[in-house]
């Protein structure tokens, strides 16, 4: 497996999987290479597609669809196959269940049809449509088809930690419920995790226990001004290799839930900010400066020019704007893996200080604090 590097590389922005809907299946393309555990994968999901047979519900159904896919995909990495293109199996999954299903169709794979048709992308839903049309039986379950007709109502809210790097979005849709997003922003961004709850508060009460005291005050706002969705909408579905199972689970149903969001935003006028990968926009002085005189004061002498800057310009590449002056310490481990290749000790001495100075001005609680202080100091 060659997973996606973490360090600092020159990248261009580029539009995100997300934003950018494909017309066809990639399975259409002329020549497609099929990595070899597309097979295995399949097999297991459909080996385990028995268990849909206890849902009762669609939003029963669509969480243990996404849990079968995401099993299949936590097996890929653990494996470290090569290939791991994940849109790409769910394509040729759905050509393998298509046709199972329009040979013999059981209720079993009639309700897979129906939970992969909620989280699927636009290139492959024409395949499962059409298929869902094609089968006539008495026999087969008609509250699947709910599945559907999801869509997002346009109503939004955003909330996040104590430390200022972990994003929680919540977005309603006619399960009835609605869609929590929970996106770490302590480097690149990338979906933590995804869950469907009964309304807002059930969502919000279910992240703030998740976190634990790290959630520190954080209540939902409204979102009336989309910037403040930028972490969702920069979220990279590159694999990395140390994914949780609960984003993988969520890998193709939040890629979904974006686009149904981002389609009702439009039609309240509020479109999503374009996505972009934040590197090389930065200026260093913006955080050198106050990080200077809050040295001399404190110390009494002034840090090396040449450090500082080093330090604040690998920083701040690659973070989410209005997220630079945030400290955590996932920001750190992911500061801290960025210069693995190099450890100045400089660079790692001045880390302390500068973890001090941020966790200060952001005024930290105690707690949050002292565990920033640690991760720097190790």
């Amino acid at each position: 497996m060659s997973p996606v590097s973490r360090g600092r590389k020159p990248k261009k922005a580029k539009k995100n999987k997300k934003q950018a809907t494909k017309s066809k299946s990639p399975l259409a393309a002329e020549s497609v290479s099929i990595p070899d555990w597309f097979d295995e994968g399949t097999e297991n999901v459909l080996g385990g597609v028995g268990g849909l047979l206890s849902c009762e519900t669609a939003r029963d159904l669509e969480q243990a669809t996404c849990e079968l896919l995401g099993a299949a995909l936590k097996r890929a990495i653990d494996d470290r196959n090569d290939g791991l293109d994940f849109d790409l199996f769910f394509a040729a999954l759905v050509v393998e269940v298509a046709a199972q299903a329009e040979t013999e169709p059981t209720e079993a794979l009639w309700r897979l049809l129906h939970g992969l048709l909620a989280i699927a992308a636009p290139g492959v839903v024409a395949t499962l449509r059409s298929t869902i049309a094609g089968i006539e039986s008495a026999s087969l379950s008609e509250w699947p088809r709910s599945l559907a007709n999801i869509e997002a109502t346009g109503d939004v809210w955003e909330m996040r930690d104590g430390y200022g790097t972990r994003l929680a979005v919540i977005a309603a849709y006619t399960y009835p419920g609605v869609y929590l997003f929970d996106v770490d922003m302590s480097g690149l961004c990338v979906l933590a995790d995804g869950h469907v709850y009964d309304d807002l508060e059930q969502a919000v009460e279910a992240w703030r226990r998740k976190l634990g005291d790290e959630a520190g005050d954080a209540e939902p706002r409204a979102v009336t001004d989309t910037e403040r969705l930028t972490g969702l909408v920069s979220c990279d579905f590159q694999v990395i290799g140390d994914e949780s199972r609960d984003a993988l689970n969520n890998w193709h149903r939040a890629q979904r839930r974006f686009e149904d969001l981002e389609a009702a935003l439009k039609k309240r006028n509020m479109p999503l900010p374009p996505h972009r990968l934040f590197f090389g926009d930065a200026d260093p002085a913006e955080m050198t400066r106050p990080f200077t005189e809050w040295h001399i004061e404190r110390y009494g002498t002034e840090p090396d020019p040449e450090d500082v800057e080093d330090l604040a310009g690998e920083w701040m590449d690659g973070l989410v704007p209005d997220t630079r002056f945030d400290v955590s310490p996932g920001r750190i481990d992911y500061y801290l893996d960025v210069i693995g290749d190099w450890r100045d000790p400089a660079a790692l001495v001045l880390l302390r200080k500068w973890a001090r100075w941020l966790g200060e001005r952001a005024d930290l609680p105690s707690p949050l604090m002292e565990r920033v202080a640690a991760k720097a100091t190790k």
